[in-house]
């Protein structure tokens, strides 16, 4: 069965392959040495503070300019967001909402503005967030008309001061608070946001992948260091008891010369 492999040329290729396998095998030894690395914790592991990703200033809002900005609120709101005014809308509108429009835009109804049947005509007390010099963001919370079946809507607001003038520069919807299942339940873009580190869904460590994928390859690599060197302990067994028999019998491990060979002797 093996005497395909009783050339010396087929057993030195034997020979090779089954060093390279040794190699092989020990070089994926020394791979699966190495430890792995410990999964990074990315959960504050103390008091670090609040983060800020924005700068803000954050000064204090004077009462003058407060009650400038509930005057442009009274006439931008209903005009803009309740759709009953476009000129007036306009003219209380900054830089950024006519940046992409036109006041023909808004007196069809096309502004970037949102939709809002909104109930109030004043527009006080709302929460300021970021205050600079010529600038104002606050949240502004409204509510609907009656039968609108609709619930309240809180909005992002940007004002603007443009030559001594309060302008309504920006507005998008923040939250919108709808029943739902019986309880309020409030909708904004936090809640397409991925979990905080921390919170309940949050994931505490990385996603690595672990070493299960590397024992099919040590099994290959060990039928492939294991055969050679199962042929080769075979091969020398059976060439050492050969040799022995030759020794115990008198003959030689040549072949006997050819006789017209000794004859020319």
């Amino acid at each position: 069965m093996l005497s395909w492999i009783e050339s010396p040329r087929k057993r030195k290729r034997l020979y090779w392959l089954g060093g390279l396998a040794v190699a092989a095998a020990v070089a994926l030894g020394i791979v699966l040495a190495i430890p792995s690395p410990k999964p990074q914790n990315i959960n504050p592991t103390g008091a670090e503070g609040a983060a800020q990703t924005v700068p803000q200033t954050n000064l204090p809002l004077k009462a003058r300019d407060r009650r400038a900005i509930d005057a442009v609120l009274a006439k931008f709101i209903p005009a803009a967001v309740g759709r009953r005014n476009a000129d007036v809308a306009w003219a209380n509108a900054g830089p950024e909402l006519k940046s992409s429009s036109s006041l023909a835009e808004w007196r069809k109804g096309n502004s970037p503005v949102p939709s809002y049947p909104v109930k109030e005509k004043t527009f006080t007390g709302w929460i300021t967030k970021d205050v600079e010099p010529n600038q104002v963001i606050f949240d502004l919370l409204v509510h609907p008309l009656p039968g609108s079946k609709l619930g309240s809507y809180t909005f992002s607001v940007q004002a603007v001061r443009q030559h001594s003038r309060w302008l309504i520069n920006r507005i998008y919807t923040k939250a919108i608070y709808n029943p739902v299942r019986g309880s309020q339940h409030e909708i904004g873009p936090l809640d397409f946001n991925a979990p905080v580190a921390g919170s309940a869904n949050s994931s505490t460590t990385k996603t690595r992948l672990g070493s299960s994928w590397l024992l099919p390859i040590v099994g290959i690599l060990s039928l492939v260091f294991l055969i050679p060197l199962s042929l080769g302990i075979v091969l020398f067994v059976r060439s050492r008891r050969r040799r022995h028999k030759l020794v115990a019998s008198g003959g030689t491990e040549l072949p006997p010369l050819p006789s017209s060979f000794k004859s020319s002797q």
